[in-house]
């Protein structure tokens, strides 16, 4: 499948990235986590990305306990809107909808790191650099860092952000999928979630 889009995006590189961001959705609708593994398997170590990141929550949050609350509140409101990179700095932060001024201060209760931007608020800093994957497939991926001391990300029950390791990789250029790795108390790795970021639509590649 990715082989397929990669070809097609060397010539029609629009219509490839709305096939592989059409093939994540249907992935994370049928909440199918075996071909989502497949998927980051294939895909690569990323360049980027750069810039404003429109972003997907593909199918439900898994492996917690929270779980089962937070998935039904994300099939009403998903709340996440994206993350911005600075690729230059090795920064970004992740986008949310207003609402979020509301509802973060009772899910990650004592943080202070939001802030408004246009139209949404920003927050949840991190760091990201190039790396190997913390789990099988153990491919290289762009990991993202939330646990850098000067962000003061949370790391209450509710919201560990702090303890969240973000891995993502490209598939065609414009289009990544990432999962989210949780640090268990007791040291365990364990993946929670998956997700893509799509450069905005009319982006140039």
């Amino acid at each position: 499948m990715v082989r397929e889009l990669r070809e097609l995006a060397q010539t029609r590189p629009t219509v490839a990235r709305a096939v592989a961001w059409q093939y994540i959705k249907e992935l994370g609708d049928r909440n199918d986590r075996h071909a989502l593994r497949e998927l980051f398997a294939e895909g690569t170590a990323p360049d980027g990305p750069d810039g404003k990141m429109e972003g997907l929550i593909v199918g439900q949050l898994f492996g917690i306990p929270e779980a089962h609350l937070a998935n039904p509140l994300m099939r009403i409101n998903p709340t996440w809107r994206g993350k911005t990179f600075d690729q230059s700095a090795g920064t970004g932060f992740n986008r949310l909808a207003l609402i979020a001024r509301l509802v973060m201060p009772i899910v990650a209760f004592g943080y202070r790191g939001l802030r408004r931007g246009d139209g949404e608020v920003e927050g949840f800093d991190f760091d990201h650099a190039i790396d190997e994957g913390r789990i099988e497939p153990r491919v290289m991926v762009r990991a993202l860092d939330y646990g850098v001391p000067k962000y003061k990300n949370p790391s209450v029950r509710t919201f560990p952000i702090k303890r969240t390791r973000d891995e993502i990789v490209e598939l065609v250029p414009g289009v990544y999928l990432g999962r989210a790795l949780l640090t268990m108390r007791s040291g365990e790795v364990r993946l929670i979630a998956h997700f893509a970021l799509r450069e905005p639509i009319g982006s140039p590649l």
